[in-house]
């Protein structure tokens, strides 16, 4: 499984195998809802996490 967190507008998606699974206002309530979804996730398949951040305009 692979889950990827990604700032985007002052939102941050949760998305798994390119699939929004779900928003949220800041960067811990969606690195929870994964932590929860590793929790219960089969242990013998392997999962990856990636975060991506909005680029900063200069």
């Amino acid at each position: 499984m692979r889950y990827e967190v990604v700032e985007d507008t002052g939102e941050w998606i949760v998305r798994s195998d390119g699939c929004e699974l779900a928003r949220y206002p800041d960067q811990d309530a969606a690195l929870h809802d994964v932590a929860d979804r590793l929790r219960d996730a089969d242990g013998s398949t392997p999962a990856s996490l990636s975060v991506r951040y909005q680029s900063k305009a200069g």
